[in-house]
């Protein structure tokens, strides 16, 4: 991956957006169509998640989903050499305010979110707009060159790591009431835990569906509010996120709300949106133990 990264990729991110569009297509294309890059569980994750849909407006989502794969892909190799002015007028955020008012109250916040259209922009733009310093609780890939390219990437404009791993210990230290600066901990939630018995189940696009218990729990712990952030396409490379309150007194919730809410809002964009959630995820690898409760959707 070394040698792809310093033959192919990073050169590349240096062209114009147009000419990587153009390349984008051919992805697409090939890779997509040709090879049939994951179609299997492209097509088993769409027929399954909407079962209320036809052949051919399945089809029409696998399509499009194809085209914006092909963008998203190009778009996340130009972030390791664009300029920060770049990236910041391609990604629009309303609802900040709510924020700024928690900043002024001296909380540290979550910010849940989940893998649609370009998160990896939001990554390299989320601390611009925000008085609070954003960090992002991320796992680490298994290729180490290529982990820390991408963690260099998502941190060239302010943005801030932590593995995993790390985020318990660093958690302890960073959010005390009295830590400075105020943080703001971004959780992509809604990847698949690797222990299907330590996770949270309940029903989620008409599949039952596993959940980290990660982001509800450090909310708990921490006391921190939880503000969801709806990330949408508003046109090729360009893309919107809105900031809306889940709730600012997470210990006054019964165990499992700040996730209900949280899915809640997700599946609701991903309806929106159907071409734009990362399909080609293994997103129901596991089947819920039978020793593992199915909780409801509603508290």
């Amino acid at each position: 991956m070394k040698a792809l990264y310093y033959l192919v990729l990073r050169p590349l991110s240096r062209f114009p957006y147009a000419l990587l569009y153009g390349a984008s297509a051919m992805l697409s294309l090939v890779v997509m169509r040709g090879m049939g890059y994951r179609r299997a569980v492209i097509r088993g994750n769409l027929k399954r998640s909407f079962p209320e849909r036809s052949a051919s407006e399945l089809k029409a989502v696998e399509r499009e989903f194809g085209r914006h794969f092909g963008d998203l892909v190009v778009e996340i190799i130009k972030h390791f050499t664009v300029r920060e002015e770049v990236v910041a007028e391609r990604m629009r955020y309303t609802g900040t305010e709510v924020l700024d008012r928690l900043h002024g109250e001296g909380r540290h916040v979550v910010i849940a979110g989940g893998h649609l259209n370009n998160w990896e922009l939001y990554a390299v733009t989320a601390d611009r707009p925000l008085k609070h310093q954003v960090t992002a609780i991320y796992k680490r890939l298994s290729d180490a060159h290529m982990d820390r390219v991408m963690r260099q990437s998502r941190e060239r404009f302010g943005l801030k790591m932590i593995p995993t791993i790390e985020a318990k210990e660093w958690g302890k230290e960073r959010l005390q009431p009295e830590a400075q600066p105020k943080q703001a901990v971004v959780f992509g939630f809604d990847q698949s835990p690797a222990d299907p018995k330590k996770s949270w189940w309940t029903e989620f696009l008409h599949q039952e569906t596993a959940w980290y218990w990660g982001m509800e729990q450090f909310a708990r712990e921490h006391d921190m509010p939880v503000v969801f952030g709806h990330i949408t396409k508003v046109s090729r490379g360009r893309y919107a996120c809105h900031y809306e309150l889940v709730t600012d007194d997470p210990r006054s919730l019964s165990e499992g709300d700040i996730l209900r809410r949280c899915i809640d809002l997700l599946e609701t964009d991903i309806r929106n949106e159907p071409a734009h959630w990362l399909w080609t995820h293994k997103r129901w690898k596991h089947r819920r133990p039978a020793d593992s409760p199915l909780h409801s959707r509603t508290p």
